[in-house]
């Protein structure tokens, strides 16, 4: 089908005089199974690609360089598909077709190929640009910085505060406002297809009856529900931020709770908790006798785990072998599920 033709759909409020044959926006419930079956091929996609690198450019190049791979893989999937103008076969399993947002035409080449540059390269290439930006940011002595924050007015500590945040939690606050809006409404999965205008419709008769639109308002409400709840903790912060007192209030709460780990420690918060709370060695039959004897041994080392850590899949892995796989490569080693470093869990 040419992209200058239209094709007839019927939008969310149908006209009296629509006949019963013309097609229909895609639901929620078939936009995700789409996006799931074109997220797994896009692994098994990346995964081939990385092996072919691997032969030409060697291991360390592949274990150096995960991101890039993974860039290249998503854009070529998208590339020899979206781009074509021929579906994916996520799309394929639940016959979606791209429209624009009024359903009336088929998403133009220039939309399909900034679609791809928006949901594909760009995050990359901002993500290495906030690193770079948070790597130039020098931190200042404490005592000093706390001094300053007694003095300072309220608009530039307000001011300050927000200059501190993180970029990535901006993005990925975004990022779930605007999942949460999908849940909503149905429309725009990802927010490079609603900036291009490219909405799902099905690509044959449904019968509304029987298609399921899922529970999916519950979802949306779950993440709106979770961000009031951090927004309510970074105002507590700021509000910290004005009497000088968050840094001490902190400071007590891990005193009172040392068995507790916030994030990701450094280097130095490292060693004080080795001295403090002892290592862990699943060697010692004495310690954690809950971890059973054929589980005790890390699958990255090959050894007894030294202070055993837990991923969000279930796997454990010592917590220095699974750090530092997880800064070269963000996924489980086992189960290649997504692993981010402050989602590490270590076990006591």
């Amino acid at each position: 089908m040419p992209p200058s033709e239209e094709i007839k759909l019927r939008a969310v409020s149908p006209r009296p005089d629509f006949k019963a044959n013309y097609l229909e926006f895609a639901n929620a419930p078939a936009i995700v199974r789409a996006n799931q079956k074109d997220s797994y091929f896009e692994t098994v996609l990346r995964d081939k690609l990385q092996n072919v690198i691997q032969i030409f450019k060697g291991q360390r190049f592949t274990h150096t360089h995960p991101e890039e791979i993974g860039v290249a893989a998503k854009a070529l999937y998208l590339s020899l598909t979206t781009l074509l103008g021929t579906k994916t076969l996520g799309e394929e399993y639940v016959d979606l077709i791209y429209v624009s947002r009024d359903g009336k035409r088929i998403p133009r080449y220039l939309a399909r190929a900034g679609f791809i540059f928006a949901y594909a390269i760009l995050p990359y290439f901002l993500t290495r640009l906030f690193r770079r930006l948070k790597s130039s940011s020098t931190p200042k002595d404490e005592v000093t910085e706390e001094k300053i924050n007694k003095e300072l007015p309220i608009s530039l500590r307000i001011e300050k505060y927000l200059s501190n945040m993180s970029y990535s939690k901006v993005l990925d606050t975004i990022m779930n406002l605007h999942i949460a809006v999908f849940y909503f409404s149905g429309q725009f999965y990802n927010i490079s297809k609603r900036f291009f205008s490219m909405r799902y419709a099905f690509g044959h008769k449904i019968n509304k009856e029987r298609t399921p639109n899922g529970n999916y308002e519950l979802l949306g409400g779950l993440i709106v529900l979770q961000l009031v709840m951090k927004s309510l903790g970074g105002f507590k912060g700021l509000i910290g931020s004005f009497t000088g007192n968050d840094e001490h209030d902190e400071s007590n709460l891990r005193a009172n709770n040392k068995d507790i780990m916030y994030g990701i420690p450094s280097e130095e918060e490292q060693e004080e908790a080795k001295q403090q709370l002892g290592i862990i060695d699943l060697s010692d039959p004495g310690q954690l006798p809950y971890i059973p004897e054929s589980s005790r041994q890390c699958m990255l080392c090959l050894s007894y785990m030294t202070n055993p850590t837990a991923a969000n899949c279930g796997h454990c892995f010592c917590w220095s072998c699974i750090i530092d796989w997880c800064k070269e490569r963000p996924e489980c080693p086992l189960c290649r599920q997504k692993v981010l470093e402050q989602q590490l869990l270590p076990l006591h």
